[in-house]
Parts: structure tokens; sequence; C-alpha cells
């Protein structure tokens, strides 16, 4: 799929998509866009059947969440198992991917392809600590637990000779080691120290020496006889993280198996919690070329900023039963946001989503592309126009090996109005020749000649005598009131048949939004004039 030109918006909704564990954060990153409809309706089967799961039991549910956010990534590579920071992310997805197989009831985990087989190797593992810890236990060597109980001795051998050495210091010379290797001393009080064999004096400044003590013979051969045996520790740990790993890497094919069947309950439960929360109904899918049918379908991102600002938002309701179809409307009148809306399902709907609405029926693409809006920017030194008619002649490429839904918004309105109506006609008649493509065009030009296989539709449009009655006699107002205006009595309804009437509410929401009152009657006296 083509990433959809001035299509910012399905970016933001799948910002609300987050995956908990990185495996599913691999999943988001691909934007993966499903053509074929088995695929689609094994991803479909996995959404349902985690949300039975999620809406059967509040606890099981909060667990299950808790468990993949605290899921890591893991490698299994020799350099990623080659130290106990590595070991521990091991044990650390092991414990929860167990924890999350034995949530899921046996047929759920079957149909996830969690199938656990790694009890020994977690308990192994398991044995160098639980929770946020994890160290070479004494448990994994005998002789390593040998080695560190001779250390723990050879540490109480040396503290019972220093606290004996610095005890007979304090006593004799006053002078108090405890927790310091050296003492600074005024060279004159020092002098009473020379030739004194248990302690050893050297200059520190002009005035000032450093008094160390002599710990002895003993001290030093038990100080001696401890680095040897750490020595034998290192190596010993060494060792026993390497059987460590060698465990886990022999299970590396069961391991990659949990992460993947990890990735697909988590990706499932994300998207069964979206559909929950956000009201989305499992599509119903037909063969290529089937109608497509929308009920009640809502552009999500609109949605929500039309709440935030209290204003009314008006699902869509449509059936589209041409491959070609023509969206005749008024600026604001909501074209675009009827072409987003399609585009949004559609979009979701090949990425394994659920659909916003209460009810969209349609067939796979195998490729798809967005053309124009506003949003639309210029590249590589292209015009606007000249980037649509760039992006179009690429789309128009790929209907020779593949079907292709084309969405085009306001297309070629940046150049004369008689060459672009001349120009639009001619592509509309094309496409409704070519039977790879389904094709939705937005527009505000009127009289286009689109075939006779093409479908005609037209936004309702504005409101004049509901307006009219509502505004008699208003004060002004501010622009947040204006758009609330032109929100409350723009009638957002798609009506099929159009037949290419010309819309008529731009005069009138020119003059909402504050346009001269002169100039507004003018330009209605050019018009009547032209009428």
């Amino acid at each position: 799929m083509e990433k959809f030109r001035a299509f910012a918006e399905f970016e933001t909704f799948y910002g609300g998509f987050r995956p908990l564990t990185p495996y599913g954060r691999v999943y988001r990153e691909t934007r993966r866009f499903f053509t074929g409809a088995a695929e689609l309706k094994a991803e479909y089967d996995l959404t349902a059947a985690m949300s039975a799961f999620l809406a059967a039991g509040r606890l099981k549910a909060d667990k299950l969440r808790f468990h993949l956010r605290n899921i890591p990534a893991v490698g299994l590579t020799p350099e990623a198992l080659g130290g106990t920071p590595g070991l521990f992310l091991a044990r650390k997805f092991l414990f929860n991917a167990s924890e999350i197989f034995k949530l899921l009831p046996s047929p759920l985990r079957a149909r996830f392809g969690a199938r656990w087989e790694s009890a020994d190797l977690l308990a192994l593992l398991n044995k160098g600590g639980s929770g946020e810890a994890f160290h070479i236990a004494d448990a994994y060597d005998p002789e390593l637990a040998a080695e560190r109980a001779a250390i723990t001795a050879c540490d109480k051998t040396l503290k019972g000779l220093r606290e004996r050495k610095f005890k007979a210091l304090r006593e004799r010379w006053g002078l108090d080691f405890s927790d310091r290797d050296f003492l600074v001393v005024e060279e004159k009080a020092a002098a009473r120290f020379n030739g004194a064999p248990e302690l050893f004096v050297e200059p520190f400044d002009g005035g000032h020496v450093t008094v160390k003590p002599v710990l002895g013979q003993d001290y030093m051969e038990a100080a001696a006889e401890r680095d040897r045996r750490r020595g034998r520790e290192q190596e010993l740990e060494a060792a026993a993280v390497k059987r460590l790993a060698a465990a886990v890497h022999a299970q590396r094919k069961a391991i990659e198996g949990y992460m993947a069947a990890v990735e697909r309950i988590d990706v499932a439960a994300e998207r069964a919690r979206l559909a929950a929360e956000l009201g989305l109904s499992r599509p119903v899918l037909k063969k290529f070329h089937a109608p497509i049918r929308l009920t009640k379908a809502r552009f999500l991102p609109l949605e929500r900023r039309l709440a935030e600002g209290g204003l009314k938002y008006t699902p869509l309701t449509a059936v589209f039963t041409r491959r070609v179809n023509v969206i005749y409307g008024s600026n604001m009148g909501g074209k675009t946001v009827a072409l987003k809306t399609l585009a949004f399902c559609q979009l979701l709907v090949q990425s394994g989503f659920f659909a916003p609405a209460a009810a969209f029926e349609t067939c796979l693409f195998d490729a798809a592309a967005f053309i124009g809006g506003a949003e639309m920017e210029t590249a590589g030194g292209l015009s606007s126009f000249g980037l649509e008619m760039n992006d179009f002649a690429a789309a128009h490429e790929r209907l020779k090996s593949s079907n292709t839904l084309l969405l085009m918004d306001e297309f070629a309105r940046t150049t004369n109005s008689e060459e672009a109506a001349a120009l639009l006609s001619a592509i509309l008649s094309d496409l409704g020749e070519k039977g790879s493509a389904v094709a939705f065009l937005a527009t505000h030009f009127s009289g286009l000649e689109a075939g006779k296989g093409a479908a005609s539709f037209k936004m309702r449009g504005f409101d004049t005598a509901a307006f009219n009655e509502y505004f008699s006699g208003k004060p002004a107002c501010g622009l947040d009131e204006k758009l609330r205006m032109i929100n409350r009595f723009m009638r957002y309804e798609l009506l099929d048949g159009a037949g290419g009437a010309e819309a008529r509410d731009a005069i009138k929401i020119a003059g909402i939004l504050g346009v001269a009152k002169g100039i507004i009657r003018k330009a209605q006296e050019f018009m009547e004039g032209k009428e």
C-alpha cells in the first residue's frame, strides 16, 4: 500500500494503538496492510475471541495487561546471553509469558499458538532470583558455593585482623583508622611516629604528612588468598553463565514461538481494547468489486476534535454500488470528511482493526491512494497541480496490475475551472473503463461528465431557512461562535443522485465568517444576474 498522502489522521489514530510489549510495537511500526480475506478473517477472529475474554472478567483482564506491560525484549544471540543482564531478561520474559499463557483458557491459547514447554528452563533460571533481581546463585554449582564460603571466611579473617590492628594503634598512638585508609597529621606532631614499624609515614604537603597502618604479613597473606579465590569465583560464574546461556539457546525455537504468540496476544488485546473504547464493529468482507456500505461511520480524529470543542458530529451513512463515485458539495460542506471517513474505515479494516461504524461492508484492495486535500504539500519543485498529476499518474499505472482504491479530494482545484472540469471528466470516464479501479472524487465543480456507469452524490449542505430563523436579530459574534453556527446549520448527510447539481453555500458561509454585508449582497446580485 502506498502511504496515504495528506492523511496524517490515520497516523494520529495509530498513536492510540499502543501494544504493551516490544513485540506488539513491531507490528505497529510495520503498519501491516492485509490484502487477503483469509488472513483478515483470522485477525478478526482473534480480536473477537480476545474481546470476549476481556469482557468476561476484570481481574484476568488487568492481570493480562500487567504481564504484557512487564514483558521485555530478549535477545537470543550468544552476545545477548553472555552475561547476567541477558539471562535476567530471558528469565523475565519466560516468567511473564508463562503467566500470560496461564491466564488464557486452553482453546484461546491454542488459537494464539501459545504452547508452553519451558517449565524446566524457567525453574533453572529462577534459581538466580525472582522479581527484578537475578544473579549467579550458589545453587548453580557446588564448587562455586564452596569458593564463596571460603571468600566469606577470608573476609571474616581480614576484618578481625584489621580490628585488632586498629585497636592496638588507638591504644598506643591515639590514632583512629576506623573507616579510613590513612590520616593527615601535622608534621611536628608526627615526629613521635619515627621508627614505628606498624605505621607508614610519607609527606603530604609543606606542613603535613600522611600516616597509614601497616597491617602485617598475616593480613597480606589473607588478602592474597581472598584474591585467588575471587578469581576462581569469577571463572566459575562465567562457566555457569555459559551453561545457562546454552540452556536458553537450546530452547531458542520454542522461545521464538512464545515471542510470536505474545505479539499476537498483545495486538489482539489492544485491538479489543480499542473496539470496546471506541465502539468499533467487525466489518463484513465481500469479493471485489462489491458495494461499499457504511452505517453511521465515524472519522475518529474529527469526532474527537469536535467533542473537545462541544460541537456536533454527524456520522456517515451511505451505499456505494458503482466503481466511480462523485461527491459534490460546497466548501465546508463535509465532502472531504466523507472521503476521509471511507478511507479511514478501509485502512483500519485492512490493517486488521474493526471499523468505527455501526456496520461496514466492503471489499479488499491491493493498493490505495489519497490524492489532493488542503494539507497537500509541494515536493521536488512541483506545484500543487503538478504533484497531483504525478500522484495520479502513479496510481493510474498501478491499475494495470492491482485493484486500487483511489480517492481524490478537490482534484485539479488549483488550475482554471474550464480545464479542470475537462480533465476531471476525462479521468472519470477513463476510470469507469478500468475494472480494477474504485474511485471517489470530492469536488465543488459542477456539470462533470462522469460517464454512464458513475454515481453522483451531494452533501445536503447549509440549512438556510433554519439559519435565518436562528440568526434573525442576533448580535455579532466571534469566530468560535461563527464556526459553531456553521456546524449547527450545515447538514452533513450524503444524498444520492445529485446529478452534478452545483453547490451554492459559499456566499452564505462567507457572510457568517465576517465578509462585509455589502460584498455579500453584490455577490448575490451577480449570481442572480448570471442565472
